[in-house]
């Protein structure tokens, strides 16, 4: 099995659920190495080389620097939101193939020009999106597809904290992700982007028309969380919608961080002839971010995916099935002995390594980047709905769509300039 050479750029929270990926992956017989890191706070990334037995030397508070190296096969970007676009197009004009994390991007936009990088650069991209890895979407596209639930109409894309707003009422996490510049927007991007992603694909990634949407910030804050995290709650703690697509599919959107309320419901496909409800959806990674012994990175429970398929049979009655679908269930289990080569479809990472070395190609692999653009491009809608006061087309997304990705950044060493193409509407 070829080796697969790996830097990383960002050693916050996030790349430590990558590291544990790749350490579980490893003890399953993958051949990964983790050979550089970058990292623009110095005690953040020696602290990280120690902790994974990366040398001094292969440490870098600029990654462009890193990126000078030629024993590299592939980048994995674990920065924040609204530097996706900007590192990650960097890392392929560089030379080297990108995993990005999620959200793609803070508008459609910037999302649009890292997808056109590819081609650009003649590199491979992926985007985390870890709720379309496992039997729960496998399963519930596959029903589609054939028929199942007969023409499908109306889809429900549902996230939900009583309360969690990262970096605010979650200190463990950078409030970075509140921040206007770099964090940029909501629950819509952080949580929404699985699923909404989630939703387009297992519907087949329908064309959407239009959008109505509104976004709010108006849950309980205090001036005394403000001092102890030191700046104020500046992103929308919720983010809803109605999108119209072709063909007669509408999809309501709810997203929040914090709400008042225990229960809104989850996520619906629903069609005439049945439906399906979407239980205990992945955002997390799955049982490989888990660390031997240990809990998943940034916190919660190790989630396990379910499906309920609701409809009528062939004597007209009414049925409720329970499917468990979970990558480690007796389902998830049963189904990798039947076929053993899903199992480079139950996880991000070990799918885009099996694309690297050509185990999938691009006809087989699950267009990550793609999904991911198209999530944004309803994201973006949303927004820029809430912000007219009406609702939007298509076409006008595309055109109202700005570039907002950073392209300078400060830092201890010096201003980094990114230089990427400006978004032209289509």
């Amino acid at each position: 099995m070829k080796e697969i050479r790996i830097a990383i750029i960002g050693t916050g929270m996030i790349s430590h659920r990558h590291m544990t990926v790749i350490e579980n992956l490893k003890k399953r017989g993958q051949n990964i190495k983790v050979v550089a890191a970058a990292e623009i706070e110095k005690d953040r990334l020696e602290a990280f080389g120690k902790k994974y037995g990366i040398d001094e030397k292969d440490l870098y508070q600029d990654f462009r620097e890193m990126l000078k190296r030629d024993d590299i096969d592939e980048v994995e970007v674990c920065v924040h939101n609204n530097l996706h676009t900007s590192v990650a197009t960097a890392v392929m004009a560089a030379g080297f193939d990108c995993y990005s994390e999620k959200p793609m991007a803070c508008s459609y936009a910037d999302a649009k020009i890292l997808y056109d990088a590819q081609k650009k650069y003649g590199k491979k991209l992926a985007v985390q999106i870890s709720s379309i890895y496992n039997p729960q979407t496998r399963i519930a596209k596959k029903m589609i597809e054939e028929g199942k639930l007969g023409k499908v109409y109306h889809a429900r894309s549902v996230g939900h904290r009583r309360q969690g707003r990262p970096g605010y009422d979650m200190p463990f996490f950078s409030p970075a992700f509140i921040d206007p510049k770099i964090g940029v927007h909501g629950p819509l991007f952080d949580l929404g982007i699985y699923h909404l992603a989630q939703m387009l694909y297992v519907l087949g990634m329908p064309e959407l028309e239009s959008v109505y949407g509104f976004q709010s910030a108006d849950y309980w804050q205090d001036e005394r969380i403000d001092k102890a995290v030191g700046r104020k709650f500046q992103a929308e703690d919720l983010g809803v919608g109605m999108a119209r697509f072709k063909g007669g599919l509408s999809m309501d959107i709810y997203e929040d961080w914090a709400m008042h309320m225990d229960d809104i419901g989850t996520s619906f496909i629903a069609g005439a002839k049945g439906g399906l409800k979407f239980l205990d959806v992945d955002t997390t990674g799955g049982p490989l971010a888990v660390p031997e012994g240990g809990s998943i990175v940034g916190g919660g429970a190790l989630q396990k995916p379910r499906l309920v398929h609701f409809g009528i049979d062939e004597y007209d009655c009414l049925f409720e099935n329970k499917i468990d679908c979970a990558i480690d269930d007796v389902t998830g289990m049963q189904e990798l002995m039947l076929n053993p080569g899903l199992e480079k479809y139950n996880d991000n990472q070990l799918h885009w390594y099996s694309y690297l070395r050509g185990e999938l190609t691009d006809e087989t692999r699950i267009d990550s980047p793609y999904i991911a653009m198209q999530t944004a491009f309803l994201s973006d809608g949303v927004v820029l709905s809430s912000e007219l006061g009406r609702s939007v087309s298509a076409e006008e997304i595309k055109a109202m769509s700005k570039s907002i990705a950073i392209r300078e950044q400060e830092t201890p060493f010096g201003t980094i300039k990114y230089d990427f193409d400006e978004y032209k509407p289509e």
